[in-house]
């Protein structure tokens, strides 16, 4: 073992320790039962995201070697790149703890077996970026278990920690630093002409400076290297992973954006060219009668929103853009959208207008918010608008109450910014849902 490094084989004996530690349960419905403590549990990917990403990533033709995660949290992402490549794993955590309960979850999750390539998984517990001290742990475990070869590193999966303020830190501030793991792993990566097979996770709440920076990194150390931008959506009304797909793993595209379904993949825009987002500036909310699409925040921040549109081939459909809002871009046209776009995953909400209002819904005004939605034939009203956090499900439970028993459509309330000269107000709209 070098100096700074402890290897943990991914075997019975992590399972028991883990197990005496802490009792292994399913950190989301329908997810495997794992060993986490609150902060990896926190952290930690979602399985359904992990195998969707792995099955992707075995459909790709990358040299052979083992995949590495150098901050591997919890183990899970590791764990569902080795099931779907048949591959050998290791993974690198700085905390002690984490990084046993991650020996303990590989062993959980990957099949069982006595052969070399199930036994060569490993965690090591130490310092992700000192790759040659890892490397030299790692050998040297293999070695002690009666393995002689000494594989490389064929991928390389990165999923720093990162402050919670994501917009306003650098990328040193990320732990371990993104520039410092991949300036010291690359180098030892097995890799062809197309450069190294390289997952980058980062925060969804990424400046486009800070993308910038990230282009820039991977400029240096995989010069000439494809790469895919992907921007992923669970339809909450945020985008939920920002990921960057590199040589042997990207596209023919540069973006691409994604509505993730329970388990599989809802939708797929990507394309190799993106175009400015230009949001009308309009001194007049939408009229009534026009109509209103809410559109999945994906699409958008990926710039892919002229192909989405172009992609429904409707050339009577012609919608203006009166929203930049990262949670909640919208579109506003005079005829109602096609039906291929009121299916569409990405299509968040369709309805027509039918109401506004200048103040926001609040505990106070929900019951007279109600009364009004329910002039326009409304029986049920959804909060689609920005409301401090804590307090929108009781106003929407308010919301609820009020309209008990009314027998209506479905309806939303959507807030449109609207401008006046050099300023700008909102207009609360009410629509009623297609």
């Amino acid at each position: 073992m070098s100096e700074g490094h402890e290897a943990v084989n991914c075997d019975g004996r992590a399972q028991s320790w883990a197990t005496r530690r802490l009792k292994p349960s399913s950190p989301r419905r329908g997810e495997p039962a794992v060993h986490m403590n609150d902060q990896m549990r926190r952290l930690s990917t979602p399985w359904s995201i992990a195998v969707e990403r792995s099955i992707r990533i075995s459909n790709s033709e990358f040299l052979p070697g083992v995949l590495l995660d150098p901050a591997c949290g919890s183990g899970i992402h590791l764990a569902a790149m080795c099931l779907e490549t048949g591959r050998v794993g290791l993974g690198i955590e700085l905390d002690e703890e984490a990084g046993k309960f991650a020996a303990a979850n590989m062993n959980r999750l990957l099949e069982k077996g006595n052969g070399p390539g199930r036994i060569s998984n490993r965690i090591l517990i130490g310092d992700g970026v000192d790759a040659e001290g890892a490397l030299k742990t790692y050998h040297d475990s293999l070695e002690d278990s009666g393995i002689s070869s000494t594989p490389p590193v064929s991928l390389l999966h990165i999923d720093p920690a990162r402050p919670l303020d994501a917009q306003n830190h650098t990328l040193d501030e990320m732990a371990p630093p993104i520039g410092e793991l991949l300036r010291s792993w690359v180098p030892h990566m097995n890799q062809d002409e197309r450069g190294p097979a390289l997952l980058l996770d980062l925060s969804p709440r990424l400046s486009r400076k800070q993308r910038g920076e990230i282009d820039a990194i991977l400029n240096e150390v995989a010069p000439g290297a494809a790469r895919t931008w992907e921007w992923l959506s669970q339809g909450g009304g945020r985008i939920d992973r920002l990921s960057v797909w590199v040589g042997p793993l990207a596209s023919e595209s540069s973006h691409r954006a994604i509505r993730m379904g329970q388990k599989t993949p809802l939708r797929t825009v990507e394309a190799g060219s993106t175009s400015p987002f230009i949001s009308e500036k309009r001194g007049m909310p939408p009229s009534f009668d026009q109509w209103i699409v809410i559109v999945d925040p994906a699409v958008v921040e990926a710039r892919l929103h002229d192909a989405w549109l172009t992609s429904f081939d409707a050339p009577e459909y012609n919608p203006i853009w009166q929203r930049a809002s990262l949670r909640r871009p919208i579109l506003v046209s005079d005829t109602p959208p096609p039906n291929s776009l009121l299916d569409d995953p990405f299509t968040v909400a369709v309805g027509r207008v039918c109401g506004h209002r200048l103040s926001s819904p609040d505990m106070e005004n929900a019951p007279t918010v109600a009364r009004a939605a329910e002039r326009s034939g409304i029986g049920h009203l959804v909060l689609r608008c920005e409301v401090d956090p804590e307090l929108h499900p009781k106003i929407q439970k308010r919301l609820n109450k009020a309209l008990k028993g009314v027998e209506g459509e479905r309806g939303f309330i959507v807030d449109v910014p609207v401008s006046r000269g050099d300023n700008w107000h909102v207009v609360h709209v009410t629509c009623i849902e297609s």
